[in-house]
């Protein structure tokens, strides 16, 4: 498998002395992937790109990058505002 297409933070599946190994990538040096396996009993931290046997990125929304973003939504006063005019049971 190509390593080009591997970023930080993906997992990847790995075929390392006949056992399979699933990490989350920490870094990709010299066509070595340098992984934190998700079983913390497995003895393997880095594998070639030979032995890589699957990928599946990280993905989702991102986050806003701050509070100027456009895609921040800012909520109304009148949603955030306490309702005190309500009777209490008595």
């Amino acid at each position: 498998m190509r390593v080009d297409g591997i970023a930080v933070g993906d997992i990847v599946k790995a075929s390392i002395g006949g056992r399979v190994v699933y990490g989350e990538v920490l870094e990709i040096r010299s066509g070595i992937v340098y992984f934190n396996p998700i079983s913390l009993g497995s003895g393997w931290r880095h594998a070639s790109a030979q032995q890589i046997i699957g990928h599946w990125r990280r993905a989702g929304r991102r986050r806003p990058a701050g509070p100027d973003d456009e895609d921040t939504v800012v909520a109304p006063p009148q949603q955030l505002a306490l309702r005190l005019d309500l009777q209490q049971p008595a």
